[in-house]
């Protein structure tokens, strides 16, 4: 007996004009689109990075970014919410082992993970976190703040990351995914912000938080490499939520524009120069885009520096973030006033494909590096500032 593998390309053509339908509502309202969520784990959406050793199909790299670029077309807020937990649970996915197995089978099973490693004063630095691990009978009690906790709403696992002092008095970071708790997580602020307002990303505190020993990830100390070695799932799909608005935002102004008529020519606004122009600015940076983001998905992964892949990634998402903003900055100049009122979807876009430039490593960190790496010039030997 065979069995038909789900095409998740042609899954989220199916759902994205299903989720656009609220995707205003949502934002509107701050509210969390519980009922996409449990659309993509019924249809088995949440379910495509589990790899075949794990009981998966193992969407690839590609099919992934492909599904992300059309979710994100009809909600972006749940597209990048969910991007959380299928990027997430690919990492964990190729460290391998016990935690790997079992966080399979619980996705398979309907989970939800979403992420936590953005904390106040670490600035994008995730491997670096400031909350603090100590050692009890049983597992470890975790204390700290996390911010951008994308999807905790609708989560049933969180992922999680601390460090634990060794003997030297060094941190040594660590990572956890753990059911989510009745007591130990407590939300200090809800997520109000312009753009991305339907994704949820709490702010939390851990107070006394007892996980138990079973739920770490990997081995102590190995959170950077997890970090560098599966960047490529969680770079290349983020980088494809903000390529999805840019590809929303030109057909929804193409289609605008085709249908608005000037009255001083009689033909609609499609004919005029400087609308042409623009938009083939915009189509030119979604390709440019598109084509960053595929050399990307395409790259050796498995063979390569650790370092040096982890900053081609960032280069990648960096780059195409930037493509994604201007595409839609550039539809916003072409549909003039009437973009911004709320009526019009665009206004939504713009404020949603923001964030893509604010998505760590930040920029100046990634240039940095990237500058370095190609200058030949020692990137952590030598300090940023002087003096």
């Amino acid at each position: 007996m065979t069995t038909t593998r789900t095409d998740y390309v042609a899954l989220a053509h199916e759902l994205a004009p299903r989720f656009a339908e609220n995707a205003a509502r949502h934002d509107r309202d701050l509210s969390f689109p519980h009922e996409n969520m449990a659309e993509l784990v019924r249809t088995g959406y949440t379910a495509m990075t589990v790899p075949p050793e794990f009981g998966g199909e193992g969407a690839s790299l590609a099919e992934l970014c492909e599904a992300q670029q059309v979710l994100a077309g009809g909600c972006a807020s749940t597209a990048f919410a969910v991007n959380m937990h299928v990027h997430g649970l690919a990492m964990i996915a190729r460290l391998g082992g016990p935690s790997a197995e079992w966080a399979c089978e619980a996705v398979r099973d309907g989970a939800v993970i979403s992420g936590g490693f953005s904390e106040p004063g670490v600035g994008g630095n995730w491997w670096h976190p400031t909350t603090r691990a100590e050692e009890v009978e049983g597992g470890y009690v975790l204390n700290g703040r996390k911010g951008f906790f994308t999807g905790f709403p609708g989560a049933t696992h969180l992922f999680l990351s601390a460090a634990m002092m060794d003997d030297r008095g060094l941190p040594q970071p660590m990572a956890f995914l753990i059911p989510k708790p009745e007591k130990g997580v407590r939300v200090t602020a809800e997520w109000d912000a312009a753009g991305m307002r339907a994704t949820g990303s709490h702010s939390l505190a851990l107070e006394d938080l007892f996980i138990d020993a079973k739920w770490m990830v990997g081995e102590l100390g190995n959170l950077p490499l997890l970090f560098m070695s599966g960047v490529h799932w969680a770079w290349c799909s983020f980088a494809s939520c903000f390529v999805g608005i840019a590809r929303a935002a030109l057909d929804h102004v193409v289609r605008t524009q085709q249908q608005r008529v000037i009255s001083v020519i009689g033909k609609p606004n499609a004919h005029l120069p400087g609308i042409q122009f623009k938009v083939a600015e915009m189509a030119a940076k979604v390709a440019a885009a598109r084509a960053h983001l595929e050399a990307a998905i395409h790259a050796e992964h498995d063979d390569v520096d650790p370092l040096r892949h982890y900053i081609d990634m960032s280069v990648m998402k960096t780059t195409v973030t930037r493509l994604a903003h201007e595409v839609v900055t550039l539809g916003m100049q072409v549909q003039g006033g009437s973009g911004l009122a709320s009526s019009d979807p665009l206004q939504r876009m713009y404020r949603d494909v923001v964030a893509g430039l604010l998505v760590p490593p930040a920029t100046d960190v990634v240039l940095e590096w990237a500058g370095k790496l190609a200058l030949d010039v020692p990137i952590f030997a030598e300090p940023r500032w002087v003096g």
